[in-house]
Parts: structure tokens; sequence; C-alpha cells
């Protein structure tokens, strides 16, 4: 079951980095569209706190990706050095895939080493790149509805301020802005909905596999010597697949909360001395944007923290299962 376990966490990561490349290849043109999207003037804020929205998410997104990536680059690297020390103690160093040829000569082992090191690595640099890449989209969609949430509630402020600049009347500038706000509301729904139908199969099989993985993992880690170099890589492995999970699950959850107070922004901005058609557009408004956002893992695993839960609930289940057969 331990060797079985080795094998198994590394099968089930190549197999979800291979559906998620699968989908980046026939859905490429999307993809593009949907990036290409973004350089829309109206996803570029115009305020200060638009644009410094924008910049803290560009930051955040930045480090994330490199903090991933690095963790899964230096996970590989330990699988790199616990077989040579295996080696040099004179110990039998068993790889995790068949190789069809003997790796006791010198040249050899280094060899199947250096090849297990590259495709390990290329596989967590390709599963980090496409989780922080969905993982960012999730977020960039929670930022603009916090933007709009901002211009929703300084609207009739606002209002006031384009009447001076155009010569136009308040009920004009309400409405320009009002018609921008919403149409700014409807290219976020469109790409979020684009989202999840383009990654929303490829997240169900990452959902499905995920606990596996952490499963098998978690089997193997327990029969590690603590102080060992193979325990601490064993616990960075878990920890980005605890992250590769918790990425969807929390910018899920955030961007179906950020689009739950949309209602609230609206109701909370001054409305009461408005024109009265301008608040019939704001209870037709309030109506739409009552279905909130609830981006989900093949249109069927909602992402969200209880679901990040479930997740781990599964994973210790299998595990404990796993505990009584050995």
């Amino acid at each position: 079951m331990t060797k079985l376990s080795r094998v198994m966490f590394l099968l089930l990561c190549h197999i979800t980095s291979i559906a998620k490349q699968i989908v980046f290849h026939y859905d490429a043109d999307r993809i593009q569209e949907m990036i290409e999207g973004f350089d829309d003037p109206i996803y570029n804020g115009e305020s200060a706190s638009a644009l410094s929205l924008l910049r803290s998410t560009t930051l955040v997104a930045r480090r994330l990706e490199r903090a991933y990536a690095g963790c899964a680059i230096l996970t590989c690297t330990l699988w790199l050095v616990f077989p040579v020390l295996h080696r040099l103690s004179g110990n039998p160093v068993h790889f995790a895939f068949w190789t069809g040829i003997d790796t006791d000569p010198p040249a050899m082992f280094v060899a199947v080493l250096l090849y297990s090191y590259y495709v390990t690595t290329l596989v967590g640099i390709a599963n980090t790149t496409m989780d922080a890449f969905i993982a960012t989209i999730l977020f960039q969609c929670k930022t603009q509805l916090t933007i709009l949430r901002l211009d929703f509630q300084t609207l009739p402020q606002r209002a006031l301020i384009e009447c001076q600049k155009n010569d136009l009347t308040y009920e004009s500038a309400l409405i320009k802005l009002f018609v921008k706000c919403f149409l700014h509301y409807r290219r976020v729904t469109e790409t979020a909905a684009l989202l999840q139908d383009i990654f929303g199969t490829a997240i169900l099989v990452q959902f499905g596999i995920g606990g596996w993985i952490l499963c098998m993992a978690a089997y193997k880690l327990v029969s590690l010597n603590v102080l060992s170099i193979e325990f601490a890589s064993m616990t960075l492995f878990i920890l980005c697949i605890l992250t590769e999970l918790f990425l969807y699950c929390y910018y899920g959850n955030e961007l179906t909360v950020e689009s739950e107070l949309i209602v609230r922004s609206v109701y909370s901005m001054r409305w009461v001395s408005s024109p009265l058609r301008f608040q019939r557009l704001l209870l037709l408004l309030m109506l739409r944007v009552r279905r909130t956002l609830r981006p989900a893992a093949g249109r069927v695993i909602p992402l969200s923290l209880d679901t990040f839960v479930k997740i781990l609930k599964s994973s210790y289940t299998f595990y404990a299962v796993l505990r009584q057969t050995k």
C-alpha cells in the first residue's frame, strides 16, 4: 500500500494536469477572448479607488503565482535529493514509475533521476500556473464587483459632477451613469459564466481527484521519519494540493459574497430624492442582481469554503479506510 500510494498521488497529479491542458488547448480561442475582454475600458476604472484595487489585484496575483510555483519546484527539488541520499547510504532506490531498464549503474541512475525531476517539475509548474490563472480570473471578477459596488454607492454624487462637466440634467446624468454600471455588471457576469463554461469540467475533475491525492499523500507521509528530507518534501506536496483546492474554493466564495453585496450597495445609495424614473430602474436592477453569481465545478459543486471543508473530510475518510488495511 505504501508503494501504491507513492505511485498513485503522482499519477493522479499527471491526470489533473492533462485534463486542464486539454481544456487550454481546445478552448484556446475562448480563453484568449476572455483575457482580451479585460482590456475593455469598462473594466479599467477611472477613480483612484478603482485603480488602487486593480493594482492590488495584479500584485496579489503575481505574488500568488510565484509563491505557488516556487513551492512546487522546491518540492520536486527535494524529491531529487532524497533518492541521491538513499543511494549514497547504500539503500536501494525504487522509482515511482516503470523504466524497463536497470537503474543500478550510476549513469543510468542519474539519467532516470534527472528525467523524473524534469517530468515532475514540468507537471508541477503546469498545474500551479493553470490553477493560478483560473484563480486570478475569479479574483479579477470579484475585484470588478467591488469597484461596481463603490460606483453604485457614489452614483448620485458622481451624477452631480457629471452635470457640471457636460451640462446635463441631473436625471440624464443619473441614467447615463446607471447604464454604464449596468453594462459593467453584465460584462462581469458574462466573464464569470464563460470561465465556468470553459473550466467547470476540469475543476470538477480536480475536486474529484484532489481528495484521493491528499489521501494517498497522507498515507505515505505517516510512514516517513519526521526529520527526513522525504517527510519535508511530502509535507510541501500536501501543502501544494491544499493550496490548489483552496484557491478555487476561496476565490469562488469571495465572488459569491461580493455578488450578494451588490443589492445592499444599490439600496444604500442616496436614491430617496432621485427622479421616479431612476427609482424604477433601480428596482429592476435589484431584481436582476438578486441572482447571485455562484461559480461551480461542472455546474454541480459550488466553489465555496464549505466545499473545501467537505473535500478535507472526504480525504480523511479515505485515509482512515486505507489505514485499516495496513
